[in-house]
This record gives structure tokens, sequence and C-alpha cells, in this order.
């Protein structure tokens, strides 16, 4: 019996250190990785605000705003995804310039900073560090995936941590800010602009949270992905009510969100209006294999509105007073205002 109960105590004995040793990789691997939906939500919305409101706070751009932008894309060396064209908005470019020029500014920000494998990597770098991975993967069990993304985040983590990252995010953020600075000076505003405060601006408030966002998702376990949509999705670039749902509907009269409330009654097919630019896009967090993805951000859209639905619902909500019809204030437009 004292040899059975010598056994029994170095068996629990075992088992604690066994249940110790996992307790601390679970415990490890979730400080060192866990990056929830909300905080990147959180996290990219204030980069997006802020990007809206440095391009707001630029002063209009007098004429010519068509023509100088297509001819200073030519050397930005970045893909837009700019619906039919900037040649096909039948009334011109000028209203909408706030919203294309964020979406300049942000496609720039995506390839330099948020789609980077790591923000500001050396190719070699990069090439490497592949390299490492796909070595890891062929000596690790498949199965063993909790070790291959600690493996990676704790590999990420410790390159973030070198002057090489510092050196390389810092040469990206300078890249950037000289490509827009040549784009921006071709066009002609209509008050002098102080660019160095301007881009210092630039740096604080949306490229250093940008890499910041980046890196947590690049050293995350969960894979994500940027979506811009197409014209397919949109048919003749008509956006309709079914689309309020899908995306954020920006009015392009009023520069403010579409309510789905405000068309609620009207069949799902009913035109909204005319797709003009996709100006952010949607966000998504990959799932595994057998699941579905997990959309953490819609993307942004603007339309010109229809004409004849703002009418009709206008005319609809004119309430009466003995018969007469009261005039609404021009706040209480068709398609409503959204703070």
């Amino acid at each position: 019996m004292r040899q059975e109960n010598a056994k029994l105590k170095q068996r629990n004995q075992d088992l604690e250190e066994q249940l110790q040793e996992c307790q601390a990789r679970i415990l490890k691997f979730t400080l060192s990785s866990d990056l929830s939906d909300t905080t990147v939500l959180q996290e990219f919305v204030k980069i997006r605000d802020n990007l809206s409101n440095w391009v707001e706070g630029l002063p209009e751009i007098c004429t010519g705003f068509d023509t100088h932008l297509e001819c200073a894309l030519k050397e930005f060396q970045c893909y837009l995804h700019i619906v039919g064209g900037i040649n096909s908005y039948p009334q011109g470019v000028l209203e909408v310039q706030s919203e294309l020029l964020m979406h300049v500014v942000f496609c720039r920000l995506e390839v330099g900073l948020l789609k980077a494998s790591v923000p500001g990597m050396l190719a070699s770098d990069e090439a490497l560090l592949s390299d490492l991975d796909a070595g890891m993967v062929s000596l690790q069990s498949k199965k063993d995936i909790e070790n291959l993304n600690l493996w990676k985040t704790n590999t990420i983590r410790a390159y973030v941590a070198c002057q090489r990252y510092e050196r390389g995010v810092n040469e990206e953020y300078n890249g950037i800010i000289d490509k827009l600075y040549n784009l921006f000076t071709c066009f002609d505003f209509e008050h002098h602009v102080n660019w160095n405060n301007k881009m210092e601006r630039l740096r604080d408030d949306i490229l250093e949270p940008a890499a910041s966002l980046a890196t947590k998702m690049s050293s995350s376990p969960s894979r994500y992905r940027w979506e811009w949509y197409h014209e397919a999705h949109f048919p003749q670039r008509v956006v309709r009510k079914y689309h309020l749902e899908l995306f954020i509907v920006q009015d392009a009269r009023t520069h403010n969100r579409i309510p789905i409330a405000n068309v609620e009654t009207l069949p799902d097919e009913t035109a909204i209006g005319e797709l003009l630019v996709i100006v952010f896009p949607a966000l998504f967090r990959c799932a595994d294999s057998g699941h579905e993805e997990i959309q953490i951000e819609k993307a942004v859209i603007l339309v010109r509105a229809n004409e004849d639905l703002q009418r009709q619902k206008r005319s609809e909500d004119k309430p009466s007073v003995l018969g007469k019809t009261v005039p609404q204030t021009s706040k209480d437009s068709a398609l409503g205002r959204l703070n």
C-alpha cells in the first residue's frame, strides 16, 4: 500500500506539473496574440475619421480638379477603386472632391502600411520571414496551430522591437508623405496651406495609428483582408435599397449617411442613387476552413441620390393643417441627416 501511495503521489505531481505547463502556455499565447474584433474596429474607425477630418480641413479647390487629378495620379503609382473612372461623372467631380481625396489617401495608406506583411519591412526580410514560416510548418504538425501562431507572433514582436523596424516604418512614412505632397501641390487651392504642419498631423493622427494597427494585425493569429467592391456588385452603377444594409451609403449632396429608415417601406430593388466612388473598403477577419468570415466594418460608398425619390419622399413627409400643406425645413430632406 505504501508503494501504491507513492506511485499515486508521483502521478498526481506529474499531472499537476503538466497542468501548470498547459496553463502557462495558454496564458502566454493569449497575452501575446489576442486581438479582438472590437479593438480592430475601434482603431480602424478612428483612423478613418481622422483621415476624413484631415481632408475636410483642406481649402476648396478652385477649378480644374478633374483635369489636375487625372494628371497628378499618373505618377502616383497606386491603384484606385474609382467606379467608372473620373471622366464618367456626368456633372464632374468637383462636388465630391473631399471623398475622392479621402479615397486616394487611403489607397496609398493601404499599400504602404495596412496590407504590408509588417509595415516598413524590407523585401529581403519579408522573404526570409516567409521562408522561416514555411520551414516551421514543415517541422511542426499541421494540427499544432497554436505553436505555429505563437512562433509567428513572437517572431514579429521581436522584429518590431528592433531598430530595423523603426527605420523601415519611418522611411515608409516619409515615402507616403512625399507622394501625397507631390499630389496635392498639383491642385489650385483657394487658400495657402501650411504643408509642413499638415503633413505632421497626417503622420501623428493617421500614419502612426495605421502602422500600429497593421502591426497588431500582422502579429495576430487571425488573418484579415480588405474588400474593395467592383462594378459587378452595382449593375449599371445603380445603388438599390438592399445595398443600404450591406454598405455605409453616403449622399453626395448632403455628405451624410442615408438611413434605411427613410426608405424601409419601399421594395428592395428600389433605385436609391448612382454609385460615384467606394471611399473606404470593408474589413473582414478571415475564418478557419468551414466557417464564415466575420465582417468587422462595412465599406463606405458615395452615391448621387435619386432626385425623383427625394421629391416623392418630401411630398409624403409634408404634414397638413386644415387640408393645407406646411413647408418643411431644409433639414427634413428625403434621405435625412445622420450625425
